[in-house]
């Protein structure tokens, strides 16, 4: 739901500038509420075409009840984006709040409340196909707060708080010419801040708590200390055992922290974690956080480069800023399609091969050269997607089947890995050169932009 949600929010809040009034309040909230119970509709439909379809269990099946809740996450973006384009949802919020002073929040949770609430439906839908195919023993209530928690909250709490701190500062600096450049300062303060400061932010929303002493935190230490490794603590994440994941989030030594969910605790032996424990080491050795920001920092490059390239054929107005704070509906839509393109394709072309070098640091810097394969065997079984190996896949990351075969293809000819290498060194060199000439050529030709 990450994406998805992380869309919807794009739209609700990249709506164009055209001072268009609002329709009525009743016309809306009816439409939107009408939308809502579409959206509602399709999940009772979806999910029990999901069940039906699990009748007959097998690797087709499978793929296809999890390609019936993709389309239901696509039903949702559509949803929210005909509550903004068709019926001007935004526009009625602005109208009806706008104006509540000190109240900064009020706007913002209403306006996003449509997205959450289908969202949330969505998810309980999901909830009634994994419980029917016994996949999940967690009730609903903490079945949709821990979704909530690792699937929203990481979304709304840190854009929440950039609302409120721009909100602030637009009350603070009212009618002043300095607002523009304090909203500009603040917003950057507070996303740099995030960036600081997330691993904290993360700890606190997915609730967790240290790795006890014990002989597996000694193995992990021994492990850190073998490859020059640091960070501030590890971490178990409680998920009622539900989910059999781990991560690496922070960008520096004293704020990093590697967590390991319950489910791959008790479920995987010491030699499995740990070498779950190395690929989460091979996403810092291999400094892919570094190049996720840079490649988040491209976006708006690519996209003010890509209105130019549009403007100059006469299909859209040039923007007039580096953020985009002020645009028309041609430039809404470009932006709209743009990040589906860039962040739902590119992105996930990317990051799936991220994991996959990450998955063969763990492949040689483990003693266990087998351990880190019957570890993504085990997934299959703690997954709340199926039994099948070849189901297992996500927006971020290939089937465990896939990541396996290359690891067993390694393994045979080590020479897989070393050409496998030289491609992701290619990818990163196009896209770091991309990003300079993209940023070259707005220095060069739009230097306004910049303030030049």
């Amino acid at each position: 739901m990450l994406f998805p949600f992380l869309l919807c929010i794009l739209i609700l809040y990249v709506p164009p500038s055209v001072g268009a009034a609002a329709p009525p309040w009743p016309l809306v909230a009816g439409g939107v509420t009408t939308l809502a119970l579409l959206n509602a509709a399709a999940g009772w439909i979806g999910s029990s075409l999901a069940i039906r379809l699990c009748h007959n269990p097998g690797p087709r099946t499978a793929r296809m009840a999890n390609g019936v809740f993709a389309f239901l996450k696509g039903c949702l973006v559509g949803f929210v984006l005909a509550d903004v384009l068709a019926l001007g949802w935004p526009a009625l919020v602005d109208e009806l709040l706008a104006d509540r002073g000190w109240f900064v929040l009020a706007r913002d949770v209403v306006l996003l409340l449509p997205a959450l609430v289908m969202a949330l439906t969505v998810m309980g839908f999901q909830y009634r196909f994994e419980r029917r195919q016994r996949r999940v023993s967690l009730p609903l209530v903490p079945y949709m707060w821990l979704r909530f928690r690792v699937e929203l909250g990481i979304i709304l709490v840190p854009w929440l708080a950039l609302v409120v701190v721009s909100a602030v500062v637009a009350l603070l600096f009212e009618g002043s010419e300095l607002a523009p450049l304090a909203d500009g300062l603040a917003s950057g303060a507070v996303v740099i801040a995030l960036v600081v400061f997330s691993p904290l932010l993360l700890r606190a929303v997915w609730a967790t708590s240290p790795l006890p002493q014990s002989p597996l935190r000694e193995r992990l230490e021994a492990f850190c200390r073998s490859q020059g490794f640091r960070c501030q603590e590890i971490l178990v994440w409680h998920t009622h055992r539900h989910l059999a994941n781990a991560g690496v989030v922070g960008p520096t030594p004293f704020l990093r922290y590697v967590m390991l969910t319950d489910a791959l605790l008790q479920n995987c032996t010491e030699e499995e974690v740990e070498a779950v424990f190395a690929h989460e080491v091979g996403h810092v050795r291999h400094r892919h956080l570094l190049f996720y920001l840079l490649f988040g920092a491209g976006f708006i490059c690519f996209y003010v480069n890509l209105v130019d390239l549009l403007a100059a054929a006469g299909m859209v107005d040039p923007l007039g800023d580096l953020l985009a704070l002020n645009v028309t509906a041609g430039q809404t839509v470009t932006m709209l399609v743009f990040a589906a393109v860039y962040w739902g394709l590119i992105f996930g072309f990317i990051s799936r091969r991220m994991e996959q070098e990450a998955d063969l640091f763990a492949l040689s810097s483990t003693g266990e050269p087998t351990a880190f394969m019957t570890a993504l065997e085990k997934l299959v079984a703690m997954s709340p997607g199926g039994a099948d190996r070849r189901s297992i896949s996500s927006w971020r990351h290939f089937s465990i089947a896939r990541r396996v075969g290359l690891l067993e293809a390694v393994v045979a000819d080590p020479s897989e890995g070393v050409r496998f290498r030289r491609k992701i060194a290619a990818m990163r060199a196009v896209l770091v050169l991309a990003l300079v000439m993209g940023a070259a050529r707005l220095l060069i030709v739009r230097p306004e932009l910049f303030g030049l």
